[in-house]
């Protein structure tokens, strides 16, 4: 007996059941339909992986090759501390600012810092090894551990790929003509302070943000040609050091200023202190016979020389037990040009005490010779003045002992000598145009031409013949002064020095070197004195700036007459 399943099978024959077409269909839509999306999403994810890779190997390779993480430091507006460029009077770049990249270190982040220390200096060997390491020991959250590194050290620090290292982008002051004019611009410290010469001068106008560039008076032509000469002058005589200036002696304009021994400024913090020292404004000496022109221009303007006199140069002077003596003494006695021609100290003491110790003074003081130079430069020193003016103290001042000034004191003095008789203080500033800086009288016109005449008469006739040069009418005056060692005298070392203007139809320009214990050399005749070394120098000078300056030659044929003529003595 056959019985019925419970269970109702589908009616096949309407394609309603498990198995129809439609049925089928269905199924296989929604198989398809999830493939293709989980295809979509891997498709999608791929994409966006390749474009986050593409984007970390570029930034990769972008930090790899071209710079490294740099951050500012100082300033939250990351803005670089502004400086403005230094330029000579015609244009010429002397100082500016470029960014750098200095490196710090956060001694939190170090794992061993013997280690770190030996990676740090092995591609930055001029760094004190203890001191990275006290500095990576410390506890500080952040140490400096080089300021202002080159990019070869930025790129040899950055391979060491050490996590407690960073880098600053930092300014750094660069002077590209580096010893050149060192003394006159001075230099920075690592935050970008004027610290001395110009730099410092002008410290507030060169950081402030509306000054584009600061001009200074100095000519770098002059400024070359100074130094190519006196630094071989300096090597050639031998001397321990030596100085120089070049000045517009009509308006104050210093048109060059050297010291040796120098520096390079963009390596200041290496230079020796006594490299540093501006020995034209900042030291003192004795620079005797220079001082002769205006011992004379005393004795004009005291009203104590009758026309056409001459003084008993051939009598002695004894003054409190000291003897007054010349170098190359005269036999006969010398009219006033040829007192100042063979550099008569007994000559110059006469004047001087006739004229009076009151009157001397007040002729110095208004020279500027009793103060230190009023100018921009921080770098000027008070003269050393005699504790007691006594009789024997008018007498060797006259001749330039006693008293020490800077050589750009006595090139002030002399300028005012030469210039008509009016003081103008120096500058190192370019004055604007057409502007005459406001002077004041010393000494009378009728002097100042007097004095002109007779240094022109010194280089043509006296001590000064070493320094002749054709065809620019230099007038000059030289000057040799032993130096004091331990209290005395020392024959044998000595300070030379001379003075040089020109042209002498229109005294417009001065040049004043000077050399510190220079020697004899060949072809000097065993003399180390300034008519044999300071006066060459100036003539070799003078003969290469008078055409840069705008100085006409005039060829004069009796100028040549002694040239070549042996000049002995203490010139």
């Amino acid at each position: 007996m056959n019985k019925k399943s419970p269970i109702a099978m589908p009616d096949i024959s309407n394609g309603s059941g498990l198995f129809s077409a439609s049925t089928t269909i269905n199924v296989k839509d929604d198989e398809f339909k999830s493939i293709r999306d989980a295809r979509v999403r891997i498709f999608a994810g791929i994409l966006v992986f390749g474009f986050m890779l593409f984007l970390l190997i570029t930034r990769l390779a972008e930090v790899t090759m071209f710079r490294a993480p740099s951050m500012s430091f100082g300033v939250a507006s990351n803005e670089i501390k502004h400086r403005a460029d230094i330029l000579d009077r015609n244009g010429e770049l002397l100082a500016t600012t470029l960014e750098t990249y200095s490196l710090s270190a956060d001694p939190g982040k170090v794992w061993d810092p013997v280690a770190s220390t030996e990676a740090i200096t092995s591609v930055l060997p001029d760094l004190d090894a203890a001191l990275v390491e006290e500095r990576l020991s410390s506890n500080k959250g952040f140490v400096w551990i080089r300021r202002n590194l080159t990019p070869r050290e930025r790129q040899l620090v950055f391979s060491l790929g050490l996590p407690e290292l960073t880098f600053w982008i930092e300014p750094r002051r660069v002077y590209p003509r580096e010893r050149l004019a060192a003394h006159v611009l001075g230099f920075t410290d690592i935050d970008m302070n004027g610290t001395a010469g110009a730099e410092r001068a002008f410290d507030l106008a060169l950081s402030d943000k509306n000054t584009d560039a600061k001009h200074l008076s100095i000519d770098m032509r002059v400024q070359y040609a100074l130094d190519d000469e006196l630094r071989s002058g300096m090597a050639h005589f031998k001397a321990k050091a030596a100085a120089g200036v070049v000045m517009n002696i009509k308006n104050g304009e210093i048109l060059g200023m050297i010291s040796l021994p120098d520096f390079d400024p963009n390596q200041s913090g290496k230079a020796l202190p006594e490299n540093r020292l501006n020995r034209a404004s900042m030291s003192v000496y004795e620079l005797g016979s220079t001082f002769k022109p205006i011992n004379i221009a005393l004795a004009y303007e005291a009203g104590v020389i009758r026309e056409g006199e001459k003084l008993p140069v051939q009598n002695k002077i004894v003054i409190q037990r000291k003897s007054i003596k010349d170098d190359h003494p005269s036999n006969v006695p010398l009219s006033i040009p040829d007192v100042l021609a063979e550099s008569s100290n007994r000559g110059s003491v006469i004047l001087a005490r006739r004229a009076g110790a009151e009157a001397q003074q007040t002729l110095l003081r208004n020279l500027g010779l009793f103060d230190k130079v009023p100018f921009e430069l921080a770098e000027s020193a008070k003269p050393l003045l005699p504790r007691e003016w006594q009789d024997i103290t008018t007498a060797t001042v006259s001749y330039g002992h006693g008293l020490s000034v800077t050589p750009l004191a006595l090139a002030t003095a002399l300028a005012t000598v030469l210039n008509g008789g009016v003081y103008i203080q120096p500058t190192i500033e370019k004055r604007p145009g057409g502007v005459q800086p406001v002077g004041r009288r010393v000494i009378s016109t009728e002097t100042s031409q007097k004095l002109v005449d007779m240094m022109r008469y010194v280089v043509t006739d006296g001590t000064g013949r070493n320094a002749r040069v054709s065809g620019y009418g230099l007038m000059g005056k030289t000057g040799t002064a032993d130096k004091l060692v331990n209290g005395k005298y020392a024959l044998r070392t000595v300070v030379t020095s001379f003075v040089g203007a020109f042209p002498h139809s229109d005294p417009t320009y001065l040049v004043y070197i000077m050399y510190d214990e220079p020697q004899a050399v060949k072809g000097t005749y065993g003399y180390a004195t300034a008519g044999w070394n300071a006066a060459k120098t100036s003539g070799k000078i003078v003969e290469r700036i008078a055409p840069i300056l705008g100085v006409k030659r005039r060829i004069q044929t009796t100028e040549n007459a002694n040239s070549g003529t042996k000049v002995g003595g203490r010139q």
